[in-house]
């Protein structure tokens, strides 16, 4: 286990699950954002790209969590950066409407069709066969795939989880005999190394707080930084890793460092 030492600047933290489940506020979630801003800077960071950052932002902020919407880094988002970095264009787009629009609205071009020269996938609500058909028809083509996740499920509150990016990606990638050519959420370090360039810190002043070991604690422990599990089970067998049982005991520990 870690301290939280004077060269810790940076707080990021993930949302389904660890701030939040659904529409329900995790129990002191606001108290903890609040206290770590009177010494450190905050950001928050999802593999959610059903929503826009400006949805999240709202989200946030309607559960009583304050931030700024330059606080908020998506998948979605980061996958728009990384698609104009990269050059790829003329798309066919698995995802949400609002996932649809925050490409478009970045000057990307989607095609609805099989002319379509590349694949992004992000969490789509209404995948069906058609969509495996085009997603296939693309590939064949030796279209490029980018995956916003393979996260298998996340927490929609109350104890109940739905299908993630990564059943839509799997689907795809068992009918194309294919797997995407890049993956931009996490454990993927892209977005961590993003909010460390906007926030300009380095990687060893950073602590990455969520509840996924496999996904948010294994992307701090991929950029050499320092990562908190809030898990009831979590077992602390790194150096690098905290495991608190939920964000009180986290703000006390916080508190007494």
């Amino acid at each position: 286990m870690f301290e939280i030492s004077e060269k810790i600047k940076l707080f990021a933290f993930d949302l389904d699950g660890t701030l939040y489940f659904g529409e329900d506020k995790a129990p002191g979630a606001d108290e903890l954002i609040n206290s770590l801003r009177e010494k450190y800077k905050v950001a928050f960071f999802t593999n959610n790209s059903s929503q826009t950052g400006s949805e999240v932002h709202e989200k946030l902020n309607r559960l009583g969590i304050k931030c700024s919407i330059n606080e908020i880094y998506t998948s979605g988002t980061a996958t728009v950066l990384y698609l104009k970095e990269s050059g790829i264009n003329n798309i066919y787009v698995v995802g949400s409407d609002s996932f649809r629009k925050e490409l478009e609205s970045s000057g990307l071009r989607i095609v609805d069709n099989y002319s379509a020269e590349n694949l992004v996938v992000g969490l789509d609500l209404d995948f069906n066969y058609n969509k495996i058909t085009t997603a296939l028809s693309v590939l064949l083509k030796e279209g490029k795939f980018i995956a916003c996740n393979e996260d298998s499920f996340f927490p929609v509150g109350k104890n109940e989880y739905r299908p993630g990016c990564g059943a839509m990606v799997g689907a795809i990638v068992s009918s194309a005999k294919k797997k995407p050519d890049y993956i931009v959420g996490k454990p993927n370090t892209y977005i961590l190394s993003k909010i460390a360039k906007a926030y300009r810190v380095k990687h060893y002043e950073i602590v990455v707080v969520g509840d996924s070991l496999e996904s948010d604690i294994q992307m701090a422990l991929n950029y050499n930084s320092k990562g908190i599990l809030i898990s009831p089970n979590g077992i602390d067998k790194n150096e690098n890793i905290i495991v608190m049982e939920n964000l009180n005991k986290l703000l006390n520990y916080i508190r007494k460092n």
